[in-house]
Parts: C-alpha cells; sequence; structure tokens
C-alpha cells in the first residue's frame, strides 16, 4: 500500500538547472521553430509589428485566447506553465477514426479528506492513504486531485463548499499571476487569488474575492507548492 503525500518538497535543481523561461520566451521559441516573423504574428494576432517587442514576461488572458485560435497546434499549457511538449499530439486521420474515448474511470480522482478554509489556514495531512480517500468525478481530464472549500473568503466566485479539481504547477518556472490558487504552505492551506508582493520578489500575496478580507503578504520560501484551479463544482459526483 502506498501513501499520497501533499507536501512535497521540489526537487534539487542543479547549478545548470535555473534558467527560467517566461511565457514571452516560450512564445518566441514557438514562432521561430515554425518560421513565423513579426509582421506574419502581428497580422494575424491583429496587433502591431512592436508588440513583441514590447511584450512582458507574460500575456493578456484574451490575447492568450485569440493566440490558441491563430495557432492550434501550440500547446497553452506549455506556453503557460511550461508543462508538455511545445507542440500538441497531431493526427491526420479523422478524429472519431482515431482517437479512443475516455472512460469515466479517466476522470475519477482522490478527494483530499481535509479542507482547505477560504480565509483561514488549516494543516494538510501529512500522509493519506488512497484506499480511504472518496474518489469523485472531475468534469475535464488532467486534474490531480479535488478539495472542499469553506469559508466566505471567495465568495461570490468560489462558495463555501464549492469543490476545486486542481492540479500542481511549476512555480519555479511560471506563476499564472491573477489566477485563483491553493496554496499549500509550511503553516497550512488555503484559497486565494495569487498576485506579485509588494514586499519584494520574495514573496507572493494572497488575495481574497470578498472585500472583507485583506491580502496576505506570503514568503515564498514557506511555499510547499502552487496548485492551479482547473474546475470549480459546487455540486459533484462520488463513485
Amino acid at each position: 500500500m502506498w501513501e499520497l503525500k501533499i507536501h512535497i518538497k521540489p526537487p534539487h535543481q542543479g547549478a545548470g538547472d535555473n534558467v527560467i523561461m517566461t511565457v514571452k520566451d516560450r512564445l518566441l521559441s514557438f514562432l521561430r521553430a515554425e518560421g513565423i516573423n513579426n509582421s506574419e504574428f502581428a497580422r494575424r494576432m491583429g496587433v502591431s509589428v512592436a508588440y513583441l517587442g514590447a511584450m512582458r514576461k507574460s500575456m493578456p488572458e484574451e490575447k492568450v485566447a485569440k493566440l490558441m485560435q491563430e495557432f492550434p497546434k501550440l500547446n497553452r499549457d506549455w506556453l503557460l506553465y511550461g508543462e508538455g511538449e511545445m507542440l500538441l499530439p497531431h493526427d491526420d486521420a479523422p478524429k472519431v477514426a482515431t482517437v479512443e474515448r475516455p472512460g469515466m474511470e479517466d476522470y475519477m480522482v482522490p478527494l483530499l479528506p481535509v479542507e482547505a478554509f477560504a480565509g483561514n489556514l488549516q494543516v494538510w495531512s501529512e500522509g493519506i492513504l488512497p484506499d480511504e480517500c472518496r474518489r469523485v468525478l472531475a468534469p475535464l481530464k488532467g486534474a490531480e486531485m479535488a478539495i472542499q472549500v469553506t469559508g466566505d473568503s471567495m465568495e461570490p466566485n468560489i462558495p463555501n463548499g464549492a469543490m476545486l479539481f486542481i492540479k500542481r504547477i511549476n512555480d519555479r518556472a511560471f506563476i499564472p499571476w491573477g489566477h485563483p490558487m491553493v496554496i499549500d504552505t509550511e503553516n497550512g492551506v488555503l484559497v486565494k487569488v495569487v498576485q506579485p508582493s509588494a514586499e519584494g520578489s520574495s514573496y507572493i500575496e494572497a488575495q481574497s474575492y470578498n472585500d472583507k478580507y485583506a491580502p496576505i503578504q506570503i514568503p515564498k520560501d514557506c511555499l510547499y507548492g502552487l496548485y492551479r484551479v482547473m474546475a470549480v463544482l459546487t455540486t459533484m459526483c462520488t463513485l
């Protein structure tokens, strides 16, 4: 019997592993690989030819959506989070003839028997046996686990009792600022919108949707991990 550990320290990085690519870096790599110059990119995206040069490390969500529409072979997870390959798998044959339809089991994920307090910290269980976990049906493929929220600090966007389907991200490569995340720290776990901190690059700011709650400054060296919220459900299916 094996254990599902929640607190997982990031793997050791050697001296040659500290090169961090931004969204801009990955986009430029894709354009070079596809032989797309600034003029063609600007024409297809509806932006000026100076857009790429003036672009910061990331890009607005509406531009990401347009990018995915114009360049469907580009892997969105690779672009934003550095996960997977640059290009999506391609098959010239019709999808209905070549893609196997996934079964329900592919969408079942463990529901952690702990609660993420939206607005209050609560310690994660140190070790959880998968046989002891309820399983829930995720609305999309790719989620690693689910966790339930209590509290009103993230209302109305994430209501009390909502089920979050989450996946760990490589926070050393890229943090998707402005998005709700499950934040696992040495003091506990919470659900907040992650923003850059005025305290400097060694901190993140955790914000609530509910204006009654003040932002929290969290040192990065206190983080065990950041988990991207892939879906929010107010009802769930279990097996």
